[in-house]
């Protein structure tokens, strides 16, 4: 990185990534999410570990011109969306898991039952 730094500063491809993983990076969640989907290996022992290590890399970095940044906005726009933040929210708070999942969808279900039988004398007279 020192060495893109002072002699190529123009093209510095290294430090952009790990402004841009700095960016993406900030509690051993969000490295954890980066471990299993492989793009991150590691063996500093814990995902913590990790993350701090990519926050301390890129402190001191100055980023200027980064070929990264059309890939940031468009992470910004699709974190920006309400679908996307709606969709995320579902999938944390009630699919989390699979018994989460399934509880939920019968939970549904048998609401969407309720609400039948109890509007079926209104609907159904004679």
């Amino acid at each position: 990185m020192a060495l893109e730094q002072c002699h190529y500063p123009k093209e510095s491809y290294i430090c952009n990534y790990i402004v841009l993983l700095d960016f993406l990076i900030n509690t051993r969640d969000d490295a954890e999410l980066l471990v299993d989907k492989k793009i991150i290996v590691h063996s500093l022992g814990s995902n913590k570990e990790v993350a701090k290590m990519v926050n301390k890399l890129g402190k001191e970095i100055v980023e200027k011109n980064s070929c990264y940044f059309k890939v940031a906005e468009n992470l910004n726009e699709h974190y920006e969306n309400w679908w996307n933040k709606n969709i995320a929210s579902l999938k944390t708070v009630y699919f989390r898991d699979i018994w989460r999942g399934t509880a939920t969808f019968v939970g549904i279900i048998v609401l969407l039952v309720t609400i039948g039988n109890f509007l079926r004398p209104f609907a159904y007279h004679k």
